[in-house]
């Protein structure tokens, strides 16, 4: 077997050339464009490619120069990544990085050789258009098919929003559980009551750790689709027929579980790399990556591929065959309340351990005609089964670069980052041409986090030794820890980034950059580096008084005015700046500024800190202008789906409980007793 490491020296060579000039050239022709689309039952304005979402399949094959001439008949800029494609750095298509964007009213034509097989996909890299609909497959066939089907089909599977993507991101902002209360997945004590004991264990164990209640995805989403349907009919297979299946997911933040209704998958391409097949009866698909699978039809029915997204709030189906439909399995809604936080990067969302069987079976030798002899796994979650068809083992004489990057997030800012710093705020990873560079990532976060890594496989090391799988792209798992190593033989400036839409776009990213042709630089970051400021106000109006918070913030900063106001005509403001130092520590000053019920009015600058304590508890030191010091504490918590409460208290003696029900995500029914103010009910108004 040819060791694919070869083939990169090759594809470096083929790079250092111009195009073959006797090569085969497939040509595409596509608009982007706005388009009114209707998948709810709403109608929402969307981008297209080609006119539908998802995008035509690109087609070529290995040998054949693709030409893709894109025309951006929209009034913003767009983009175009080769998701998963090893090609010219300057084809790679990440605005300002490596490829200019495509400016509104202008085309643009991508243009690179075809040197190695499999199922890939495109998608803009522009803000968060890929969410509103810029994506489709791509198809690149080997000269000659290992895997011999009757049916070759493709279903790309998606999430879908009615509202915009940069609303939804405002209001992931404002609130990291924005969402919760639309899925259904709110982490009120009384679901943990009626959980049990080990409910409660759990969670006050991650309370004291400082872990809020987990969730599974960020998004409340309105419809899941396959081909650009909730229900899609893929073809006309018949009984006995072997089918392949060409799996996408290009979800803005959504896993699938995928099963199929006619029996067990057999899996035999992983990220466009052929693997040693397996077989298994539900398969985790992460954001941005792709499986090929082979089913076989055990009757002349027709039988349900059904992606469900991993928080159980909906699914996608696509039809295979024809005749009555023989449904898929219902995949159960996962019981986070029975997840040991300690123990959730081992554990699957029921609770139930993750299996974690290695085969002693000489791998070796087995083939893709030897499918039957493969064992079977029932849930295949992460990668501990897949193993490369050949040796993927680095050149053993090369430098060795170990980079440690530890996932890391703050719900509470929305903010997602590497080692604590966001892409704004980080310099790029150099990496020198010939180097074998490894990445250790460590979770430290209760999200799953899909990395990619630009131009480049990577082998997932996954205890499958000298056979560890290609990918580029890796799932690493709530308080997990995932390596990864890959071969340096590239030049310039690369993207390396979570495939969560709003993770990246919240920081977690970075650009890996080779040593002496890296061209990457403080203008290009400020192109390429989100750090928006987003708005929040709310306004509480009760019968004894008024209170509200008007705040401005972006990743590290925020200007904040927090007010009460009585109908004596008293009332207590302060307005400060923040600098967050932590997930859990940041500084402030600012003024506060008071007029009591003798109408004395008094103005002090005030300096100090906030801190999160165990049990989630908000502690606020500071000190006034006059030597006045005090400390303040607080939180909330969640009662019911709807029903929280808020308390806080302070070392001048002033003190508030309130209870809120939410009637919507900006209204709310209010009652509370305050020390100064006393007892009112009211409403609460949040934008």
């Amino acid at each position: 077997m040819i060791v694919r490491w070869g083939l990169y020296l090759f594809c470096l060579c083929i790079f250092s050339m111009p195009l073959n000039t006797n090569a085969k050239e497939v040509k595409y022709n596509i608009d982007i464009d706005y388009k009114t689309v209707n998948f709810t039952g709403k109608e929402v304005q969307a981008l297209t490619v080609g006119g539908g979402i998802p995008a035509p399949t690109i087609e070529a094959t290995i040998g054949d120069v693709l030409e893709v001439t894109f025309n951006n008949k929209m009034d913003i800029e767009t983009s175009i990544h080769w998701h998963g494609i090893l090609l010219p750095n300057d084809q790679d298509g990440v605005p300002y990085l490596t490829t200019q964007p495509i400016k509104a009213g202008t085309s643009f034509t991508y243009r690179y050789p075809i040197i190695h097989h499999g199922t890939y996909w495109y998608h803009s890299h522009t803000g968060l258009q890929e969410q509103r609909g810029v994506y489709g497959a791509l198809v690149f066939h080997p000269k000659k098919e290992k895997v011999p089907a009757k049916h070759d089909y493709v279903v790309v599977f998606s999430d879908w929003t009615n509202e915009s993507p940069d609303r939804v991101m405002a209001n992931l902002k404002k609130d990291g559980d924005y969402y919760a209360l639309k899925k259904g997945s709110v982490q009120s004590w009384l679901k943990v009551l009626q959980n049990g004991k080990e409910a409660v264990k759990n969670r006050l164990q991650g309370s004291w750790t400082r872990m809020g209640p987990m969730d599974i995805s960020d998004v409340g989403y309105d419809a899941f689709l396959a081909n650009g349907v909730q229900k899609h009919q893929l073809g006309n297979a018949r009984k006995g027929d072997k089918v392949r299946v060409r799996m996408v997911n290009a979800a803005g933040s959504s896993y699938f579980n995928v099963e199929f209704a006619g029996g067990d998958m057999t899996i035999v391409s992983a990220d466009g790399v052929d693997v040693n097949p397996i077989k298994v009866s539900r398969l985790r698909m992460a954001i941005a990556e792709t499986y090929d699978i082979i089913v076989t039809l055990p009757e002349n029915k027709a039988y349900e591929l059904r992606a469900t997204a991993e928080d159980g709030t909906g699914y996608s189906s696509a039809i295979i065959g024809n005749g009555s439909l023989v449904a898929a399995n219902d995949v159960p809604r996962p019981n986070l309340f029975l997840v040991d936080h300690s123990m959730h990067g081992m554990s699957d969302d029921n609770g139930d351990m993750k299996e974690m069987d290695h085969s002693k079976m000489d791998h070796s030798k087995m083939g893709h005609d030897m499918m039957s002899m493969q064992p079977k796994i029932n849930k295949m979650q992460e990668y501990e089964r897949l193993r490369a068809t050949s040796k993927t083992t680095l050149p053993k004489d090369n430098p060795t670069r170990e980079v440690l990057l530890e996932l890391t997030g703050n719900m509470e800012r929305y903010t997602w980052s590497f080692n604590n710093k966001t892409l704004k705020e980080a310099d790029k990873i150099l990496i020198k041409k010939g180097e074998n560079v490894q990445f250790k990532f460590v979770n430290r976060t209760m999200m799953h986090h899909p990395l990619h890594l630009h131009g480049h496989f990577f082998r997932v090391l996954n205890g499958q030794g000298d056979y560890s799988p290609l990918k580029h792209t890796v799932n690493v798992p709530p308080m997990g820890s995932v390596t990864i190593e890959f071969l340096a033989n590239e030049e310039k400036d690369w993207f390396f980034h979570c495939h969560n839409l709003y993770h990246m776009q919240a920081g977690m990213a970075r650009v890996i950059s080779y040593k002496d042709t890296t061209q990457f630089n403080q203008d290009i970051l400020n192109k390429l580096a989100s750090d928006s400021t987003y708005f929040r106000n709310v306004t509480s109006v009760q019968s004894n008084m008024t209170s509200g918070m008007i705040r401005a913030s972006n990743t590290r900063n925020a200007i904040e005015v927090k007010y009460d106001h009585n109908y004596d005509h008293e009332y207590d403001i302060d307005a400060v700046y923040e600098r967050s130092i932590t997930r859990f520590f940041e500084v402030f000053a600012g003024g506060n500024f008071e007029r009591d019920e003798d109408l004395e009015i008094e103005n002090t600058a005030i300096v100090g800190f906030n801190y999160v304590l165990p049990m989630l508890i908000d502690s606020s030191v500071r000190i006034d202008s006059e030597g006045n010091g005090r400390l303040q504490l607080g939180s909330e918590i969640q009662l019911t789906d709807r029903g929280k409460f808020h308390w806080h208290w302070n070392t001048d003696e002033e003190y508030r409980f309130e209870l809120e029900y939410e009637l919507t995500k900006n209204v709310s029914l209010m009652s509370n007793y305050d020390s100064d103010f006393d007892g009112g009910v009211g409403l609460a108004i949040k934008f």
